[in-house]
């Protein structure tokens, strides 16, 4: 690339991104407090500092999430219009303050955790066991890792590829890290996933959207076991998952406090998440050598800065779900295409199919799934709510499989040197048609069980 090209080229305003990580650590302590205490005075102050955030995220956002932005803001403006529908645009902004806190702690839980000595153990244990099994030990260790690390369990498992691996092993080695990451998505309340159905389907109780999403990743998961082709599968598991047995109870705790909380109280998954995310964090960070401390703050401390986009389409695709659902147009509309009769299996198949073509075609699934969230709650389809919960969980952890643009298709390429392309439409394209195909079915069953 030429120099007057790249002179034109987009780059972030180191400037302002650290404006905005510094006006984060305010905003993060301010809706704890808001959660905590509700203080009258704060309510105001934090959502216009809010506010303040998101405007500067536009400056400092690549071009493709500014298009994304002003094409949610532009379908936000015309509903609006149309259904005066001011108030639920009002209470979609303020819902998504919480995100000033629930990413953040989700992000210091990450740093922490990727330092952990116990999760650096495991991954040494990977490097000593028998290169015919290692995928099976990336699979489930990228499983239960990515509960909690997301696309950071990446980090921890990809130097175990040697440098000199042939195509064959590459290829196994992205299936194994690439589908333990995405299935755990369909159960843990730490992703933004789970947080976003929760959301938008507060009726549904949180443990029976986990325990769903948990029956369905152990069934991806042992689909991709025999996709492995691995020898003595079931020892390989079991020895996989007793090295894990330090970090499980990690992961469990994180799981299970969020879970709770939410049960136990009024607060949402992510307002519940918020709060108990952080002491957990901090717990860890306190056992950790001080060298591993500063570490993991200062890890936190930059990430904070670039959170900017991730927060602003997530809280413009909130304001936009609820607009749609509070919109008599869309449910005129909705009315119209599902009204007459159309089948719960075609219905659950609409939804996890577009989740995965939108994922295809580099829509952000945050903005996919509120879409069809609004869309399939503003009327009675005769679809169970837990069943479409499950649906939008298994066609967004289906879609990361295959995101070309997706973070998780992106970051593996660069860790385990090999193309987007080849882990597409390899073993894991497979797994994908598979295990979309087989998980409809079964949610199509289910929701005979739960509507008669």
């Amino acid at each position: 690339m030429s120099s007057a090209t790249s002179s034109l080229a987009w780059q972030p305003s180191p400037v302002i991104a650290g404006l905005m990580g510094r006006l984060l650590l305010v905003l993060w302590p301010a809706e704890l407090i808001r959660l905590l205490f509700d203080p009258p005075w704060l309510g105001g102050m934090a959502t216009f500092g809010f506010s303040l955030y998101l405007l500067l995220a536009f400056a400092v956002t690549g071009w493709a999430n500014r298009i994304l932005g002003l094409a949610l803001l532009l379908a936000i403006a015309a509903l609006v219009a149309v259904d005066e529908a001011w108030p639920a645009l009002l209470a979609g902004l303020q819902a998504s303050l919480v995100f000033a806190a629930f990413l953040p702690a989700v992000y210091l839980l990450r740093s922490v955790l990727a330092g952990d000595e116990s999760v650096l153990s495991y991954r040494s244990r990977v490097m000593a066991a028998p290169l015919t099994e290692r995928p099976g030990w990336m699979l489930i260790g990228s499983h239960v890792l990515g509960a909690a690390l997301s696309v950071g369990a990446l980090a921890i498992m990809s130097p175990v590829l040697e440098a000199d691996a042939d195509a064959e092993t590459r290829r196994a080695t992205a299936l194994a890290t690439i589908s333990g990451i995405a299935l755990s998505l369909l159960w843990s309340p730490v992703f933004v996933a789970m947080a976003v159905v929760s959301e938008f389907m507060p009726q549904v109780p949180l443990w029976q959207c986990v325990l769903l999403g948990l029956g369905m990743a152990v069934f991806g998961l042992l689909v991709a076991v025999l996709l492995l082709g691995l020898c003595k599968k079931r020892r390989v598991v079991l020895r996989a998952v007793a090295s894990l047995r330090p970090i499980i109870p990690m992961v469990l705790v994180a799981a299970t406090s969020v879970v709770v909380l939410r049960s136990l109280s009024s607060l949402s998954t992510l307002e519940s998440a918020a709060l108990t995310l952080l002491p957990l964090a901090l717990l860890l960070l306190l056992r950790q050598p001080a060298v591993g401390r500063a570490q993991a703050i200062a890890v936190t401390r930059r990430g904070l800065d670039g959170l900017g986009a991730e927060i602003s389409i997530v809280s413009l695709a909130f304001a936009l779900g609820a607009v749609m659902r509070a919109s008599p147009s869309v449910e005129g509309l909705v009315e119209g295409l599902l009204g007459a009769g159309l089948p719960p299996l075609l219905q659950i198949a609409l939804v996890v199919g577009g989740m995965i073509a939108a994922a295809a075609a580099a829509i952000h699934p945050i903005v996919a799934g509120s879409v069809l969230l609004a869309v399939f709650t503003s009327t009675d389809t005769g679809m169970a709510d837990l069943i479409l919960a499950g649906a939008v969980l298994l066609g967004w952890s289906c879609g990361a499989m295959v995101a070309v643009a997706g973070l998780l298709l992106m970051v593996a390429a660069d860790m385990l040197s090999i193309t987007r392309q080849e882990m597409i439409l390899g073993r894991n394209m497979v797994l994908v048609l598979l295990f979309a195909a087989t998980g409809t079915l079964i949610l199509a069953a289910l929701n005979a069980v739960f509507t008669t």
